[in-house]
């Protein structure tokens, strides 16, 4: 067990998870992330519960200098085996009103990072014949997002990527997936500003899944050959639904759901 694991996004929620899931199978891990102080205690808890060598590595994606760093490091990592492109966040507003400098950070997260690391980790994961890549995108990925202007659009990119590249290197040993999460039990949305006692709430269609069963999940179904993973028999309706719904539908829904553009 001398392989490795890279997990962007592994400071909390789905990402930690990952890590510690992983943990069981991979002998290092790199946790990537932005909170040092949070990445140094789940490191400290994967070596105490494992035999394991996690890798604190502070890093801001949303800076390409960076990307193309910790690219070039996975490039020249030949026990590379498993890579989790798990960074991700939300960016609320109307368009033209946010600053610029979010949209372009919010890109460098999910699409620059997400392609120039799938990229380094395929050119290791082809020479070896092996290897898994999990791009977590989000139910999101399946309708307009006006609210969040790049959320979905960028989420959309993540999985649509994911399945052309795991149909491609299917036949190489390689496994990719989109990870399609609905509402997670993370700290995501308090660190937008949402109350998590109430909007964890819910009920029914809308339910909250925990990070525990999200990547649980996800590596049943990566096992099973599953390209788009979406966990929860709620969520899995949901997202039949929407790609059955005509899109006049779609968008009408869309619009009624966001407030964002009534403004004066």
């Amino acid at each position: 067990m001398t392989n490795l694991a890279v997990i962007t996004g592994a400071t909390s929620g789905i990402g930690a998870e990952f890590a510690r899931q992983l943990s069981a199978t991979h002998q290092t891990l790199w946790l990537i992330g932005r909170r040092e102080q949070k990445l140094k205690q789940l490191a400290v808890e994967l070596q105490k519960k494992h035999d394991v060598d996690p890798v604190v590595m502070i890093m801001d994606l949303s800076d390409s200098a960076v990307i193309d760093d910790l690219a070039v490091k996975i490039r020249n990592q030949p026990r590379l085996s498993f890579l989790v492109n798990n960074a991700g966040y939300a960016e609320d507003g109307v368009f033209h009103e946010l600053a610029w400098q979010k949209h372009d950070d919010i890109m460098h997260v999910h699409v620059q990072a997400t392609l120039k690391l799938s990229y380094a980790a395929l050119n290791v994961m082809a020479a070896n014949g092996n290897g898994s890549i999990i791009n977590v995108s989000s139910v999101a990925s399946f309708i307009p997002t006006p609210s969040s202007p790049l959320y979905g659009p960028t989420k959309a990119f993540i999985r649509s990527l994911s399945e052309s590249l795991a149909i491609r290197y299917h036949d190489s040993g390689i496994r990719i997936q989109a990870l399609c999460p609905g509402y997670t039990i993370t700290d995501f949305h308090e660190r937008i500003g949402l109350d998590p006692d109430t909007f964890y709430r819910k009920s029914g269609f809308m339910r909250a899944l925990t990070s525990e069963y999200t990547v649980r999940q996800s590596l049943i179904d990566l096992r099973r050959g599953k390209i788009v993973s979406i966990p929860g028999w709620n969520y899995r309706l949901i997202v039949m639904l929407l790609r059955r719904l005509p899109l006049g539908w779609l968008h009408r829904m869309a619009g009624r759901g966001d407030k964002s553009h009534r403004y004066e």
